[in-house]
């Protein structure tokens, strides 16, 4: 992954893309952890799909918004860390069962995302660790116009640009030419949010980790 904080240096100038940009009111930003609804226990490799459907157990979906979608926002984990740390800790039982590692998967990925009211705009399909949703969110604290924030992976890339107070964003598949993507919104409500978003991940991983005895969700897993 090719990930980057530009100096203050960088061009100001937009790209052409901006010009086609759709205004979006009320963005906000978080971190969303992903809540997987089975745990896998068969091989790792050389696998039937028979056995991919098979070789499964459920796991305790935590009483949260979002969960049945898959992944849960900070911002509604407030209140409700215990049912997150059910899910997690009935993970970890039926992994311990089947003699697997549990941080292999997906099951501890968590992920930055900029959303608004009714409508999910956006998450970063290569991040997995809150060191790298943590880099996105503390990008947008700066306040230097030009460059925010870019990344490149295979079929995505991203880019943020800060202009006279407004946030350009497009996110697109460069192998195939597809745009998912292409966004203008205010820049100081988004700015701030950080310091809010960044301290309440910090207190749920820290719950988490307390709970489960090992943090899963920040870095690595070695």
């Amino acid at each position: 992954m090719t990930a980057s904080t530009p100096a203050p240096s960088s061009q100001t100038a937009l790209p052409d893309w901006a010009a086609q940009s759709e205004p979006v009111e009320g963005v906000r930003i978080d971190v969303a952890f992903i809540v997987e609804p089975t745990f896998y226990y068969g091989p790792p490799s050389n696998i039937a799909a028979a056995q991919w459907e098979q070789l499964r157990e459920p796991l305790y979906q935590p009483a949260i918004p979002g969960a049945a979608q898959g992944f849960v926002l900070s911002a509604d984990c407030i209140g409700h860390e215990g049912e997150l740390c059910r899910h997690y800790r009935d993970l970890l039982t039926k992994a311990a069962r089947h003699g697997k590692d549990p941080a292999d998967g997906p099951h501890f990925w968590n992920r930055p995302v900029v959303h608004a009211p009714g409508r999910f705009l956006l998450s970063f399909p290569w991040h997995d660790r809150f060191s790298e949703g943590r880099a996105f969110i503390e990008s947008l604290a700066t306040g230097t116009p030009g460059e925010v924030f870019s990344d490149y992976e295979q079929g995505w890339f991203f880019d943020l640009r800060l202009h006279d107070g407004t946030l350009y964003l497009r996110d697109d598949d460069p192998d195939e030419g597809t745009t998912f993507h292409n966004l203008r919104f205010a820049y100081k409500p988004v700015r701030a949010q950080v310091e809010t978003v960044l301290a309440r991940v910090e207190r749920l991983i820290a719950r988490l980790a307390g709970e489960l005895g090992r943090d899963y969700w920040t870095g690595g897993t070695d």
